[in-house]
C-alpha cells in the first residue's frame, strides 16, 4: 500500500525526469528562491511551494501583501524560464538576439478572472505566445507537469521565431539607391544590404549574410494597409541620385 507523501514535489519524481526536464525544474526553483536548492522532497517542495495545487489562486501561505504580484510571480516563474531556455536554444541554432528576436514578457494577473501572459518582441510587431487561464488552474501536482509546461512554452517560442525569421526579402544594393519597396505584407521583413559603405552610419555596418562582405544593413517591416493605402516601404536614404 502506498503512503501519500506530505510533499507535493519529491526527489523520486525529479530523478525520473530527463536531463532537460531537470534543468527546467531547477531553473524555476532557483528563480523563486534566488539560490540553488537541495534535491530532496523537502528542498523541492519548499522551493516550488508557490507552484503547487491549492484551493485558491495561490497557496494561502504565499499570498503576501499583494495577491496580484504573487500571481504575477507564479506565472513569471515558469514563462521567464521558458524565455531563457528558448534564447539559449535559438543562439545554438545561429540566430542572433536583438536582431532576429528580442523577447518581452508581459503579464496581466487576476485573482477572479483569467491571468494573461504574452511574449512579444521589443523591436518587431510580433506576438510569439499568448496564453491565459485562471491562476488556480496554473498549478502542478508533480514536477513532471511543471517541466512539461515550461518546455512546451519554450518550444513554441523557438518555433515562432524560426517561422517569423524565414519571412524575409533581401535586397542587395551596389552603386544605386532603393527608392521604394512596394506591396510588402505586414509580416514580412525587408533587409537591405548596401555595399556602398562610404559615409554609412557605423551602427548600421555589418557582415552580409549573403557573401560575408561588409555592408550597411537596414531592416524594415511591411506597414500594412492600415498605415498606407499603397502598402509601401521607404528607406531612410531615399534621395535622387
Amino acid at each position: 500500500m502506498k503512503i501519500k507523501s506530505d510533499y507535493p514535489f519529491t526527489a523520486e519524481q525529479f530523478n525520473a525526469l530527463s536531463e532537460e526536464e531537470r534543468q527546467a525544474v531547477l531553473a524555476v526553483a532557483e528563480y523563486l528562491t534566488s539560490s540553488s536548492i537541495e534535491i530532496s522532497d523537502a528542498g523541492l517542495s519548499s522551493a516550488l511551494n508557490l507552484m503547487k495545487k491549492s484551493e485558491g489562486c495561490v497557496p494561502r501561505e504565499e499570498i503576501g501583501d499583494d495577491i496580484l504580484q504573487t500571481i504575477r510571480r507564479k506565472f513569471c516563474a515558469a514563462f521567464e524560464i521558458s524565455i531563457e531556455l528558448a534564447e539559449a536554444d535559438l543562439k545554438k541554432r545561429g540566430l542572433e538576439e536583438h536582431r532576429e528576436f528580442n523577447f518581452c514578457l508581459v503579464s496581466d494577473p487576476s485573482f477572479d478572472a483569467d491571468t494573461h501572459v504574452a511574449v512579444l518582441d521589443y523591436d518587431k510587431p510580433f506576438c510569439y505566445l499568448h496564453e491565459w487561464c485562471e491562476a488556480r488552474d496554473f498549478s502542478f501536482s508533480d514536477v513532471s507537469k511543471l517541466a512539461k509546461a515550461v518546455l512546451t512554452a519554450k518550444d513554441t517560442l523557438v518555433q515562432k521565431v524560426e517561422q517569423f525569421t524565414k519571412k524575409e526579402i533581401r535586397i542587395l544594393v551596389e552603386g544605386g539607391v532603393v527608392h521604394e519597396v512596394l506591396d510588402v505584407p505586414p509580416d514580412i521583413q525587408v533587409t537591405i544590404l548596401d555595399y556602398d559603405t562610404e559615409g554609412a552610419d557605423e551602427e548600421s555596418l555589418g557582415i552580409s549574410p549573403v557573401d560575408g562582405k561588409l555592408c550597411a544593413v537596414s531592416r524594415y517591416f511591411g506597414l500594412g494597409k492600415a498605415a498606407t493605402s499603397a502598402n509601401r516601404l521607404r528607406t531612410n536614404s531615399d534621395h535622387q541620385p
